[in-house]
């Protein structure tokens, strides 16, 4: 929830399809806010940090596991891709930067594949 700067967990009961009741997952400082997220194959999460320059990967616990730090403060999306699915692939925005903070923030507006050190999860397909 990036404006409240939450990233909430839910139980779930994939029998049933199921859901309960929310709580707090993480709760990020005012200097920045949860974006995109994904899931790897241990069960961790990754959060990229809209204007905190960084993609973080939490223990199921909640708990900062890792960080990447990003050339780039608006820090959108992050997915895991490629043919083992052991690339993480990170979008950035340049929305709001004038020239001179474009220009000292390299990858700002850029896509950016990183080696992780671990595999992601395929994405489910669903038929709409």
């Amino acid at each position: 929830d990036t404006p409240t700067k939450t990233i909430w967990a839910f139980p779930y009961d994939p029998a049933s399809g199921e859901i309960g009741e929310r709580r707090v997952f993480v709760q990020t400082d005012a200097s920045e806010s949860p974006d995109g997220a994904t899931v790897d194959a241990e069960g961790y999460l990754w959060s990229a940090r809209y204007n905190g320059g960084r993609v973080v990967r939490h223990a199921p616990d909640g708990r900062i596991d890792r960080v990447i730090e990003v050339a780039a403060r608006q820090v959108t999306c992050c997915a895991f891709g490629g043919p083992d699915l052991a690339t993480l692939f990170i979008t950035t925005a340049t929305q709001t930067l004038s020239p001179a903070h474009r220009a000292a923030q390299p990858a700002a507006g850029h896509l950016l594949a990183v080696e992780a050190g671990v595999k992601g999860l395929a994405e489910p397909r669903f038929i709409v």
